[in-house]
């Protein structure tokens, strides 16, 4: 899209676009276009930071034209590649600077950002907290600050859910681990809970689904079952306490033994639970009548036994398929089979092997290799299926690796990150043209003068690079010959020459060394 273009669109237009980006991303994008931009990305106030894995001069930025009164939301979700990158935001920054914010989140292995929960009672506008990873120890040592927020909050997101008293303002709540014996009591406290997306281990002895109480206001619900078996009459039975939904996704990852067997003697050795056919689980009939209702409807099961197409044939009636356009899709390529509806679960991390196989679909016009985003090859294999959208390859081998075989995945449309087991492809590239279009290099092994010459060659517009190095000459010619790059990581099995380095790097976001 043309400048001109977009200088002319109306400014809540403008906000409405801006409310899907994180700031660094607006500011990235949209500073400098023209003068009146300008202005509206000084009137913006809905910003919302997120802390992760961001390049240098987009953090620059972000931290040169952000307004602390601006900001709405921060998230701190750090990770190996950018270490310590809230520290460095919060030393440019007080967060009682924040007097609008909004929603915190920490989904961070940092966990001494905590200490920042004592201040957030302060903020007038504060009401959504995310504390999705939050240890025990560091619950002990903090929670009572946050059970401070708890009342005036309307999103929570927590795995240590510290229900001390009802919750009347809460809308949105996310836990991330639960028992079915406490769901009724959790229940309880929240009324008018709009959306739950909870994980829980069920246990099929307890009357869980008939003692919870109706909930009148809920509209969303995401419910993963990490443990325990679920049977249809519980599942009806719990859908009817909630008799205004209309958005529905349910999980099960503890395997499903439909055809019968150990797991049905395991479940009701020691009860007295009528047995239901498991198979009702991945009938369309018979969700048919639980969920037709619904506005959406999601599933994802893992099973514990293969089967084949015939377990797409409940979900090719015209229900499915032209009422509702539900489309449902079965994997048996990875390690446990797959029952799940697309796209909402379409496989987007995939190991591709000579007998890889698109998964089966009741939908024939549904490709489902459109929505494949990494590509893992064990070994190298040619290139059969269309993954255009692609942006991630990673390569465990560099046995009988040929150009004829790589170049097709290289050249995939959107291919950014690169992952390979040695520098020998590097020089195999070195007779084809640059490609630019990759900006993240890992090599797992240590990588020698001649072939980090080679890299600068083949990969010039690297921003992250993690690898192998043996000697002061190569890191600096790497940071020297890769001009834009941002993130380094640096694996060495030698320190004594890295102590001595007085190289500096002005344009490099991370310098971070690993010894292994």
């Amino acid at each position: 899209m043309s400048t001109c273009v977009f200088e002319f669109f109306p400014v809540e237009l403008m906000h409405g676009i801006f409310h899907y980006l994180s700031a660094h991303e607006i500011f990235y994008a949209f500073d400098q276009l023209s003068a009146r931009i300008d202005r509206v990305l000084v009137g913006y106030d809905r910003y919302s930071i997120t802390l992760t894995s961001m390049l240098k001069y987009q953090f620059d930025l972000m931290c040169r034209l952000i307004q602390p009164e601006q900001v709405i939301s921060i998230t701190i979700a750090e990770n190996d590649d950018t270490p310590d990158q809230s520290k460095l935001f919060f030393s440019k920054f007080d967060i009682q600077q924040f007097i609008n914010l909004r929603s915190f989140g920490i989904i961070s292995s940092d966990q001494s950002i905590f200490l920042q929960l004592n201040l957030l009672c302060q903020f007038n506008n504060f009401q959504s907290l995310t504390l999705p990873n939050v240890s025990q120890a560091y619950w002990c040592l903090f929670g009572s600050r946050v059970e401070t927020t708890l009342p005036r909050l309307r999103k929570l997101i927590t795995n240590q859910y510290p229900l001390t008293e009802p919750l009347n303002n809460l809308r949105y709540l996310t836990v991330t681990h639960y028992y079915c014996h406490n769901l009724e009591y959790l229940l309880c406290q929240m009324a008018k809970l709009r959306s739950l997306n909870i994980t829980i281990s069920l246990n099929i002895s307890t009357n869980w689904s008939k003692r919870i109480p109706v909930m009148n206001h809920l509209r969303r619900l995401t419910f993963c079952i990490y443990y325990g078996r679920l049977t249809m009459s519980r599942m009806s039975q719990f859908l009817s306490k909630m008799p205004c939904l209309m958005h529905f996704e349910l999980r099960i990852d503890d395997p499903m033994d439909i055809v019968g067997g150990k797991q049905w003697e395991m479940w009701f050795q020691h009860s007295n639970v009528d047995i239901e056919d498991a198979k009702d689980m991945v009938d369309g009939h018979q969700w048919k009548y639980l969920v037709s209702h619904l506005q959406t409807f999601d599933f994802h099961f893992y099973l514990s036994d293969r089967s084949d197409e015939k377990i797409l044939d409940s979900f090719r009636s015209s229900f499915w398929l032209e009422q509702k356009q539900w489309f449902v899709a079965y994997d048996d390529h990875q390690s446990l089979p797959r029952l799940f509806t697309v796209p909402r679960f379409a496989p987007k991390n995939i190991i591709y092997s000579s007998d890889y196989r698109t998964p089966l679909c009741t939908s024939s016009d549904l490709c489902l290799d459109k929505f494949v985003d990494i590509i893992t090859l064990p070994m190298a294999y040619p290139l059969t299926h269309r993954f255009i959208n692609v942006t991630s390859l990673i390569l465990q081998t560099d046995d009988n690796l040929s150009l004829d075989t790589i170049l097709p995945f290289l050249r995939l449309p959107h291919l950014q990150s690169l992952s390979v087991v040695s520098s020998t492809l590097v020089t195999q590239l070195l007779t084809e043209t640059m490609f630019e279009s990759i900006r993240s290099l890992k090599i797992d092994t240590i990588v020698t003068r001649p072939y980090a010459e080679q890299i600068c060659i083949v990969f010039p517009r690297l921003e992250r690079l993690q690898i192998g190095i043996n000697d002061q000459d190569t890191m600096l010619l790497l940071i020297d010959g890769l001009k834009h790059l941002s993130i380094v990581i640096f694996v060495y099995s030698q320190s004594s020459f890295f102590q001595s380095l007085t190289h500096e790097c002005q344009d490099l976001r991370l310098f971070h060394s690993v010894s292994p």
